[in-house]
């Protein structure tokens, strides 16, 4: 298993929507664990759990 952080930009207005729609939704083999909202160049910063790399980048 491995994790990766993932950057995403997103509409202000959406953000906090975003955290509650994102947290845990499964993404074929990938599960997205955790969001958080931040500040600077993304808006939210996503923690993603995969079997592999491949999975990850599908």
């Amino acid at each position: 298993m491995i994790q990766a952080f993932v950057q995403i930009e997103a509409e202000p207005s959406r953000v906090q929507d975003l955290i509650e729609e994102l947290a845990g939704m499964e993404l074929d083999s990938s599960v997205i664990k955790q969001v958080y909202a931040v500040t600077g160049r993304c808006d939210l910063i996503a923690l993603i759990e995969s079997p592999n790399i491949t999975s990850l980048g599908d």
